[in-house]
């Protein structure tokens, strides 16, 4: 039986949505647990999965993408194998057809309707969200028993089979650099019709330089650096890659950063632009945090976490004076504790700081 595609409704308020693309092509075959398009509504832009498994079929009169449908409007049908498109969408009964309390109408008893064969694909089905957790925690979900509705993976569970697995915890590094002379530079960086760079981009090409003397950190099996900046939407966390970031100067670096950063927050990042980095940095000194543990995620070996640039008293030729303070965090696989090489990363990181103009030359 002809099983039909419709605009969901994302939230209690939600009338309309946009259909921002599909997934999947006409005439593809769909498995249970598949994304199959995309909707934008007033809030977020959502990924809706199918729930059943069968062939895509969308009417040549449907919804295009681009356009705004509302709650419950025909998209596409999902077909059994042999099974024709219906000629028609579904009609809603109109109120003239709804008999009023005064006339019932008539209650007819039901014809039994055959149960078409299962046509789901064996193995579990895995929620969007319990997926991409399972590719940051690096898990193996196609191993799991779901504890969700009908057995599905969810979040949950993933989390349980990433605790269970035994990996050593990570290693927490901090320490404390002088960013006095960073402060110093930044402004002498501007250029002609270009803003001086963010200090996270210059400590970014300041990263770039330690990890070419320390590479056990980066997670790359060549010399290549891809390096993640993550950036604030407003709803959570994105994470572009700026790629060959190795073979950029600071300018070129601040550049890709700030593109990415507008791409990521207008919602508009290709899934490629956030995978295969080798190293991450987070910054949360642009909201006043002195400093956190950030948190290591598969397939990183390290993350760096950026506090705020604070002036604050330290002693300086046996003088206590004002300078420009930044914390560094660092977390780390715990085999690069053991051998010293994430000490050694952060220390040369540090010293790179209090004398940027060694890291910063092009």
């Amino acid at each position: 039986m002809a099983e039909p595609i419709a605009m969901p409704r994302l939230g209690w308020t939600m009338e309309e949505g946009t259909l921002v693309e599909w997934l999947k092509a006409d005439g593809d075959s769909v498995e249970a647990g598949e994304i199959l398009f995309t909707v934008e509504s007033d809030k977020a832009l959502n990924e809706i999965e199918t729930f059943s498994g069968g062939i895509l079929r969308i009417p040549p009169d449907a919804p295009q993408p681009g356009d705004t449908v509302p709650v419950g409007a025909l998209l596409g049908y999902l077909l059994q194998p042999g099974e024709e498109m219906p000629t028609a969408p579904p009609t809603t009964p109109t109120a003239e057809s709804v008999p009023t309390p005064a006339e019932p109408a008539p209650v007819a008893k039901p014809e039994p309707v055959p149960t078409p064969a299962p046509t789901r694909s064996a193995g579990p089905t895995i929620s969007p969200r319990a997926r991409r957790v399972a590719s940051e925690l690096g898990v193996e979900w196609r191993a799991l028993t779901g504890s969700g509705r009908t057995g599905r993976i969810v979040e949950r569970d993933v989390r349980a089979a990433a605790a269970r697995s035994g990996q050593a915890a990570p290693a927490i590094l901090t320490t404390e650099a002088d960013a006095t002379e960073l402060v110093t530079l930044r402004p002498q960086l501007k250029s002609e019709g270009t803003p001086a760079p963010a200090y996270h981009h210059l400590i970014a090409k300041l990263v770039v330089v330690a990890l070419a003397e320390h590479p056990q950190l980066n997670a790359s099996e060549t010399e290549a650096v891809h390096l993640s900046l993550a950036v604030d939407t407003g709803e959570d966390l994105a994470t572009p890659v700026i790629r060959d970031a190795h073979t950029k100067t600071w300018a070129e670096l601040a550049a890709a950063a700030r593109s990415l950063a507008l791409q990521a927050r207008r919602r508009a990042l290709e899934p490629e632009a956030t995978q295969d980095g080798t190293f991450a940095i987070t910054n949360f000194g642009m909201y006043g945090i002195d400093a956190f543990t950030p948190i290591l995620r598969s397939p990183y070996r390290a993350t760096l976490g950026l506090g705020r640039i604070a002036e604050r008293p330290a002693v300086r030729e046996g003088r206590v004076v004002p300078r420009a303070l930044i914390s560094l965090s660092l977390t780390v696989e715990s085999g690069l504790l053991e051998s010293g090489a994430a000490a050694r990363f952060l220390d040369r990181l540090r010293s790179l700081i209090e004398r940027p103009e060694l890291g910063l030359q092009d």
